[in-house]
């Protein structure tokens, strides 16, 4: 058997689990990108560690890692699991301030119960914080049969991925969208700008909630030179939302290898190739 050299890039969504995988020996090809259907919500799934369907999604991702030769995993760990915010490094810097401002957020949540992770801005006078509960991380460990930090990506460092993937060091916005959920990221000058989540019960309402948290985060209307659209009814959120997107960028919903500058042996998929974008990045970056 050869030696396992690959990596598998994870992401999912509801009740579908998108995965790719690739091989250092062959940069900037993937050797594999796929789907699978489960019966009942992933997300659930994962959240309680349910006895009757967590264990077969473990089973999954070790068949796959038997079928393709992988020696490491990477997951986008889904912003409904995470707590994000933007804080001045003036309160990071000082322990008292950076605690109080932890337990605001965890709503009372004990902070012994979850992970804090620190990522460095374009601003170097602001910090962003996703706080993780330690449970979810450990479910997640357990899910990739063993995992570092580093193996347990936020929603918005898929942006970053792109980042070193690409090469690319202008002003971009990613949308991620799941269902129900949309992740909103800014980049400038090769560096994470600012990162949002927000829920939406009907699509419909999108343009409210952009509005409504644009009055409060003002970069979301800032100007960039592109628009990256991924996941889940991706064309139906840019038909909802352009209009509320300045008129300067390059919207590009992320539904080709060519966009993604990647190629593979499948030249047709089976499935919405938006959808694994992050799977892509994640196992190529």
């Amino acid at each position: 058997m050869a030696e396992a050299d690959a990596q598998l890039g994870i992401n999912f969504d509801s009740n579908k689990l998108f995965y790719a995988v690739s091989r250092p020996a062959q940069p900037g090809v993937i050797s594999r990108i796929g789907y699978i259907d489960f019966s009942f919500d992933l997300t659930q799934s994962i959240a309680t560690r349910d006895p009757d369907t967590f264990p077969g999604v473990c089973d999954t991702l070790n068949k796959l890692s038997e079928e393709y030769g992988v020696k490491q995993r990477r997951v986008v760990f889904p912003p409904s699991f995470e707590c994000w915010s933007i804080i001045p490094k003036s309160v990071y810097d000082e322990d008292e301030e950076r605690q109080a401002h932890l337990n605001i957020l965890m709503q009372g949540t004990d902070t012994d119960a979850t992970e804090a992770k620190w990522h460095s801005l374009s601003n170097r006078d602001f910090k962003l914080v996703s706080i993780r509960r330690k449970e979810h991380i450990k479910t997640f460990t357990s899910l990739l049969n063993g995992a570092t930090p580093e193996q347990l990506l936020s929603d918005f460092e898929v942006g970053e991925c792109w980042l070193k993937h690409s090469q690319y060091h202008g002003s971009f916005l990613t949308i991620s969208s799941y269902n129900g959920m949309i992740g909103i990221s800014s980049y400038l000058l090769g560096k994470l700008r600012a990162a949002t989540n927000f829920t939406y019960d009907d699509i419909r309402d999108l343009p409210y909630l952009w509005l409504q948290y644009a009055s409060h985060l003002p970069w979301i209307e800032g100007l960039h030179e592109h628009v990256l659209v991924f996941g889940d009814h991706s064309g139906k959120i840019v038909e909802t939302l352009n209009a509320y997107w300045d008129d300067t960028p390059d919207i590009m919903v992320m539904d080709s290898l060519d966009k993604m500058n990647l190629k593979a042996g499948e030249e047709t998929f089976s499935f919405p190739l938006e959808r694994a974008f992050p799977a892509v990045l994640l196992s190529v970056s």
